[in-house]
């Protein structure tokens, strides 16, 4: 393994986003802010309790998900697409870096900035609401292990993409969709018969519930789907993207 080019690869992507926090970090902060100060503060007293615990509480963990998912997927994706349309590609290719060691390198980047979003998230919701984890081990655990599927998503979107406005796509037509259909806001016990068995279908319900369980230490699906599902797609799209980047999937055109 070449260490040293495998670092400085893995510093520049972190140094990338950490260079404009205010368009790669304050975003989501704001936002995720406003969400609690209007949800969780004004229209959460109305709510009440779910799931045994005050509706801020448990709407915080499927924020944080929210903002892992768009961030993790973001930066591996416009980091890509950029190099790719200024063809600085060529130059990572012709390094002395296996196509793991390229994929890795990425895939660490968007999980740093992931980690980082998810951290100042729930720090930002102590402000509103005294914050217990039920284990923090699986918060980090499935803060990583999202940033990791949706880095490797991004990285397959920004091979993909001919131009700018197809990484959005799968934000726009895909990711919020579903995000905000598996439960970021709601309980699965608060949807009609009919809805609970989208949702169970909805991949991102069980990324959201490990998460929620991780924090307020309930869960409203099998636990094993909630960890097991996560790793089997982190290893699938991770090992998919490093096939795509040994084929020369749009690299070298």
């Amino acid at each position: 393994m070449n260490l040293t080019g495998f670092r400085a690869l893995t510093i520049r992507e972190v140094k990338r986003f950490m260079r404009i926090p205010a368009q790669t970090i304050l975003p989501p902060i704001i936002s995720s802010a406003l969400f609690i100060l209007i949800f969780g503060s004004f229209i959460g007293g109305n709510v009440g309790e779910v799931e045994g615990v005050p509706y801020i509480l448990f709407f915080v963990p499927g924020l944080v998900m929210l903002n892992v998912i768009t961030s993790s997927y973001s930066n591996s994706a416009f980091s890509l697409f950029i190099m790719r349309f200024l063809n600085h590609i060529s130059d990572i290719l012709t390094a002395p870096l296996s196509y793991l060691e390229i994929v890795l390198a990425f895939v660490i980047g968007a999980v740093i900035r992931g980690m980082i979003v998810g951290i100042l998230i729930f720090a930002v919701s102590a402000f509103f609401v005294e914050l217990t984890f039920h284990n923090i081990f699986l918060t980090a655990f499935f803060i990583i292990i999202t940033s990791v599927i949706f880095s490797s998503i991004g990285l397959i979107v920004g091979l993909w993409a001919r131009e700018f406005e197809h990484l959005e796509l799968f934000t726009t037509f895909l990711i919020t969709p579903l995000v905000f259909l598996g439960g970021v806001f709601h309980s699965v016990e608060m949807l009609p018969e009919f809805l609970k068995g989208i949702t169970y279908l909805n991949p991102f319900f069980y990324l959201i519930n490990g998460l929620r369980y991780s924090v307020i230490g309930t869960s409203e699906t099998s636990l094993l789907l909630s960890f097991g599902f996560p790793v089997f797609l982190a290893l699938f799209f991770f090992g998919l993207t490093v096939y795509l980047f040994r084929e020369g999937y749009n690299l070298r055109t």
